[in-house]
């Protein structure tokens, strides 16, 4: 009798590769739409609090 060799297919690779972009895009997304804001607002939050507890540190120019 002849021998049959049987091959294993090779698993594709651009699944993963289009999986990956994906990721990307939406952790770029929610960076943008959520986390970029939020520290803008953080950040002028904090500076909005500073004066008042620490008078020295305010600039000449918001002092009024």
């Amino acid at each position: 009798m002849a021998e049959i060799r049987i091959e294993k297919k090779k698993k594709p690779v651009w699944p993963w590769i289009l999986l990956v972009l994906i990721l990307l895009l939406l952790g770029w997304a929610v960076y943008e739409l959520f986390l970029k804001d939020g520290q803008a607002q953080a950040l002028a939050a904090v500076s909005m609090q500073l004066p008042a507890l620490y008078p020295d540190l305010m600039p000449d120019m918001i002092r009024t």
